[in-house]
């Protein structure tokens, strides 16, 4: 007896119509938008260096122009009160100032420098000589015991027999300013140097060139 073959689900022994089917079914493609890849543009990378060689170049200038017209020094911050840690004084372009510079072998005058020059004007190599000779280190809170009993008191050194005044605060001679304020005073009521012993002795020559 002839064997009948089985019926598959979709065959030709059941005689059903084949119907002919992918052999894979792909899956669904997710869409992808193709569009030209954007290029970074460097223009404001190229701003940016641009401009911070600009702004060093401005600095530069600004030191430049601020070193030429002006002494700035530094003193300490603390006194019998606060006070500014730095001195700006605008720089002397005379000839008396640039023999000063020259007494002191080429070095910049300091700010209390120039402001004593400021003051002194004509005579303000003189002036200056006459600090170097009484504070050589520039100090302005220094004081000196002298032999008499008596003081010698700031910048410039100014004894107490001259300081006996009303009204007049010795602490406050500490501060440089006042104290080359005072001295100017006392330069022009006594018509010259003649109350520093730097100044009466010539001690003072030796701090100028010949």
């Amino acid at each position: 007896m002839a064997r009948v073959p089985a019926c598959g689900i979709i065959g030709p022994a059941c005689g059903w119509p084949v119907k002919a089917m992918s052999a894979t079914v792909s899956a669904p493609r997710k869409g992808r938008r193709k569009g030209r890849v954007r290029k970074r543009s460097r223009l404001p990378v190229k701003a940016a260096g641009i401009l911070a060689a600009w702004s060093v170049a401005i600095l530069a200038a600004t030191a430049w122009w601020f070193q030429s017209r002006y002494t700035l020094s530094f003193q300490w911050p603390l006194r019998v009160g606060l006070q500014s840690p730095i001195v700006v004084s605008e720089r002397l372009l005379s000839d008396v100032a640039a023999l000063a510079r020259a007494d002191q072998d080429g070095r910049r005058l300091s700010a209390w420098q120039e402001y004593a020059c400021r003051k002194f004007g004509a005579d303000c190599r003189v002036a200056l000589a006459i600090q170097r000779a009484e504070n050589s280190p520039g100090k302005c809170e220094i004081y000196h015991y002298n032999s008499n009993g008596t003081l010698d008191w700031g910048y410039f050194q100014i004894n107490t027999v001259h300081l006996e005044r009303p009204g007049l605060n010795l602490r406050d001679l500490l501060d440089c300013k006042a104290n080359i304020d005072f001295a100017y005073r006392l330069y022009v009521e006594k018509g010259g140097f003649s109350p520093w012993s730097t100044y009466r002795s010539g001690a003072y020559r030796q701090y100028m060139r010949p």
